[in-house]
């Protein structure tokens, strides 16, 4: 969730007309001159690198209620693509909007921190994800890393965008799911998934 509470959001925010974005759709390329901050009204942006070698990277996936993009506060272009995973509104709110609003209260500079602090954490250890050889075990640290307390993880997306968040083929990512249901060490219906302590 955004580290802006609502007023601060709606200040920002509140008045600015929606802009809606079909499944598939960009909301703006790699490259391209960073002009905005966007507040996902309703829906899911995925945020992607296209990288030298012609493969394409999933930096973060933005839901409901957050600021997306907020990096863009700090650089000229826009470092990935912002593609719209499912139908998607946002509101749209100018750089130099944004930094004055930042530069004026102190709370929002903070709530910023906060953000991309917790952004900076979470793509830490989708590299570190990445690195983690065996299909297997990298589908199973993102499992413990995204359970809830009780061991259970309930997917808000296909489990097919899951495995490329993680750098896996779906194929290779479903491989793994039935190893790890055949070994025990979980159980799965559908999108939801249940960690189980005794089979690992």
């Amino acid at each position: 969730m955004s580290g802006f509470d609502k007023k601060s959001l709606e200040r920002l925010f509140g008045r600015r007309s929606v802009r809606t974005l079909a499944r598939g759709e960009l909301l703006f390329r790699q490259g391209e001159p960073a002009a905005a901050v966007f507040l996902i009204v309703r829906g899911r942006l995925r945020m992607v690198r296209h990288l030298a070698s012609g493969d394409r990277v999933t930096i973060h996936t933005g839901r409901t209620g957050e600021l997306f993009a907020e990096g863009s506060l700090f650089s000229d272009v826009y470092q990935c693509e912002a593609v719209a995973a499912e139908a998607t509104q946002v509101r749209v709110c100018g750089k130099a909007e944004m930094l004055a609003a930042i530069g004026n209260s102190s709370s929002t500079m903070l709530a910023l921190l906060k953000q991309v602090s917790h952004s900076l954490h979470h793509a830490r250890a989708m590299r570190e994800l990445r690195n983690v050889r065996s299909a297997k075990d990298r589908v199973l640290q993102h499992l413990y890393l995204s359970a809830s307390k009780d061991g259970t993880v309930a997917f808000d997306r296909p489990l097919l965008e899951v495995a490329e968040d993680i750098g896996l083929t779906h194929e290779a990512y479903y491989r793994a799911l039935a190893t790890l249901v055949c070994a025990g060490a979980i159980k799965r219906r559908g999108r939801t998934i249940r960690l189980i302590q005794a089979g690992i």
